[in-house]
């Protein structure tokens, strides 16, 4: 019996392998997830058994992660997927299949590799261990249904004798790192454990906002840097220079008003500042780069962020925010306030919101950037941001940052996302 790495010709036989191994696992997540083994560039590897007649018998995948659970290196091999047939299996082969995918971790200057199993999978734990794992962690997760008149309670929207018909949404804005190519899969893992309903994503063109959506049944508006998946659908695009705009139904009657938008990176008035440039060299490089395209953006918005439905903005505006500085008014978040736009965040957090910056890359906010190797300039800002009409029945009732320490890992991006919670209650 051969192991050698995958090749080309194996495409048809790795992908009927895999889904006997995640049946539950749609066909467009597996060929999204084999097509980053193959564009991975020495990061991940398949190597897999070959029967006599040419037909493969098993896989293993691994990859490389920069931290896990357990482990006492900086970045470790592990081995993501793992799975022999039946009649082959007693026979050392799914052994020697772990432990090529070893050498190939050794041969990267690697001291460490590990996995994972779910708890009911008996054979798997003991086929780990016999393997020479050790058990590190073990996460069970929970879920249980809120009364609704609890939660209207909590957020003080209405009493226990009548409760108003609310809708709980939450809002993901996520900067993917040119159109996911670290890990659009994993891209998509991100959208799917945090339960986002809409999600404004930069630096996500047409096709790949399109491939997400797919995967997630969510419903696209493409755009060439700035799209929007929901999983309510689409029911009107809004001209909007500057970002994407779309209305979208919450259910028959109710609907919502959605922009997303990506202004410039450079100049990147933090970089500035952390050289030694003025206060008013800043802003004025804020109000020729990225104002322009913003005040196209709010232009656009007034009539809905003035009409009685709920409006919402998110972007990656590679600016901090004013509530972030003691007396620096930057100007695209001063720009969103003046609107009529509330920062979800900052609501969430007004009580502990830290003043002044600059921040530390463990500072709560900070989006940019989820890893200290990222950031050459030891920067660290809050510029990815959830804004929402506040007057339009809804309420936020949490914010927080997205990545690979409370999300997946290894997280995908070079940003951190945010995620706002809403309650949104139709005004009578």
């Amino acid at each position: 019996m051969l192991i050698r790495p995958l090749k080309p010709h194996d495409q048809s036989e790795w992908l009927r392998l895999r889904r006997v191994l995640w049946p539950a696992c749609s066909e467009a997540m597996h060929l999204c997830e084999m097509k980053e083994y193959a564009n991975s560039a020495g990061a991940r590897a398949v190597f897999v058994m070959v029967r006599e007649d040419g037909r493969l018998g098993g896989f293993a995948e691994v990859s490389l992660r920069d931290r896990v659970d357990g482990s006492m290196s900086a970045r470790v091999a592990y081995l993501e997927g793992w799975f022999v047939e039946p009649d082959l299996r007693g026979k050392g082969m799914g052994r020697k299949l772990v432990e090529t995918a070893e050498r190939w971790a050794a041969a990267r200057g690697l001291t460490e590799i590990a996995s994972d199993a779910e708890l009911n999978n008996a054979a798997g734990l003991k086929a780990h261990e016999a393997l020479g794992f050790r058990e590190t962690f073990r996460l069970v997760h929970f879920l249980k249904p809120l009364k609704l008149v609890a939660l209207l309670a909590f957020v003080g929207l209405a009493n226990t004798a009548q409760a108003a018909p609310v809708i709980e949404l939450k809002v993901l804005s996520f900067n993917i790192w040119v159109n996911g190519g670290r890990s659009l899969s994993n891209c998509i893992k991100v959208i799917r454990a945090a339960g986002a309903d809409i999600v404004g994503l930069q630096e996500c063109n047409g096709d790949t906002a399109q491939t997400i959506a797919t995967n997630l049944g969510f419903y696209a508006a493409t755009d060439s840097d700035a799209s929007i998946v929901s999983r309510f659908p689409v029911v009107a695009s809004i001209p909007a220079s500057g970002g994407r705009g779309v209305t979208i139904e919450l259910r028959p009657g109710q609907r919502a008003h959605f922009f997303n938008c990506h202004l410039a990176a450079y100049p990147y008035g933090p970089y500035d500042l952390h050289d030694g440039k003025t206060r008013s060299f800043v802003i004025n490089e804020e109000n020729s780069t990225r104002m322009p395209a913003l005040n196209h953006l709010l232009s656009a918005m007034t009539p809905y962020i003035a009409a009685s439905e709920p409006c919402f903005l998110t972007g990656d505006f590679n600016a901090p925010s004013h509530f972030d500085y003691a007396d620096f008014p930057w100007p695209t978040s001063v720009a969103c306030a003046n609107a009529g736009l509330s920062d979800s965040y900052f609501v969430a957090h007004r009580n502990n919101h830290k003043f002044p910056g600059p921040f530390a890359f463990d500072d709560p906010g900070i989006t940019w950037t989820p890893l200290t190797n990222q950031e050459p300039h030891g920067v660290f800002d809050r510029i990815d941001f959830v804004y929402f009409s506040a007057g339009d029945g809804v309420t936020v009732t949490n914010s927080t940052e997205l990545d690979g320490r409370n999300s997946i890992n290894p997280w995908p991006s070079d940003h951190r996302a945010v995620l706002s919670t809403f309650i949104v209650t139709p005004r009578p």
